[in-house]
């Protein structure tokens, strides 16, 4: 098994060393905003690992661009997200880590230096984080009207039934894949959900109301609900977070949920602008946001 890197660093004098990881798989289309999104952070101890699955669609071109920045990379077949996110952290060193996909984005280049007092001032906790907006699949993209924001005060009771902790915006204490172990490869898009869910009740978890990463929709979790709401309902008999009954019967409420929201955005997106909704991507979200192109602010790229 795949399992974390032992060469641990730590930054004392001037914050904790961040691992940011990105997995992909022929995503030519988003992947150099996310790669530039986070060389484009001002807090200066990040480590930035990309794991490819040996694309075939110019991704790798596009990675080769920045490997002088880069701590680490390849592009090799690999046997899913999972397998591909235990790649990343058998290569990490931080003392945080972070999972930054292909077609997300960190929102603002001072986005990690806000969140690092965080987590210094909660060392102890597992997992840190903060808020994704859900954006739309576009190369300048703005967030979904009427999406739900993703991430909320933790709250154990809500998250035995639902995932609330969003893996753009979370900071995982190394020490929790210590105790825990790396990602399950049974699992192949409710991973991370899975891996929180073995905390348990014991799982400490700090919420930061810190809009930190946006995420395109039409991920593999928007395309695969059946799927997802799926792993979901078995991540939580595997570590007994609910009975198996009441595991089908909240996923079939998920599902009628989700169903029964997909026809509200259709509806009601066109005027979102106009409806300020708490929680959700309306109003003066909407009106407010303004993308960052990070093609004009990253520098010392290397020429292909």
């Amino acid at each position: 098994m795949t399992g974390i890197s032992n060469n641990h660093q730590i930054q004392i004098a001037d914050g904790p060393l961040i691992s940011v990881i990105t997995v992909c798989l022929n995503a030519a289309e988003f992947i150099e905003q996310t790669i530039q999104s986070v060389l484009s952070q001002t807090y200066p101890h990040i480590e930035y690992i990309v794991i490819d699955g040996a694309s075939t669609d110019g991704t790798v071109d596009i990675i080769r661009k920045y490997e002088s920045r880069l701590a680490y990379w390849h592009s090799k077949p690999d046997r899913g997200l999972s397998h591909a996110f235990n790649l990343g952290l058998a290569q990490a060193h931080g003392d945080w880590i972070l999972y930054l996909n292909a077609d997300d984005f960190f929102l603002e280049p001072t986005t990690v230096g806000k969140m690092v007092p965080y987590l210094i001032s909660n060392s102890n906790q597992d997992v840190v984080f903060g808020q994704v907006f859900f954006m739309t699949l576009s190369r300048n993209p703005k967030p979904a009207p009427l999406r739900r924001i993703f991430g909320e005060p933790w709250n154990w009771q809500k998250f035995r039934f639902k995932d609330t902790i969003p893996h753009q915006a979370s900071f995982i204490n190394r020490r929790y894949f210590v105790r825990v172990g790396v990602f399950e490869e049974d699992f192949r898009i409710a991973m991370d959900y899975e891996l929180f869910l073995r905390g348990a009740r014991e799982l400490k978890a700090h919420y930061v109301p810190l809009a930190v990463s946006g995420m395109r929709l039409g991920g593999s979790s928007g395309k695969n609900l059946l799927r997802t709401l799926r792993e979901s309902r078995l991540a939580q008999e595997k570590n007994s977070s609910l009975p198996r009954l009441v595991a089908w019967l909240n996923c079939l409420w998920l599902l009628a949920y989700r169903c029964l929201g997909q026809l509200a955005f259709k509806i009601l997106g066109p005027i979102a602008i106009n409806i300020p909704w708490p929680g959700r991507c309306s109003g003066t979200i909407l009106t407010n946001y303004k993308f960052n192109d990070y093609r004009l602010k990253a520098k010392g790229n290397r020429s292909p």
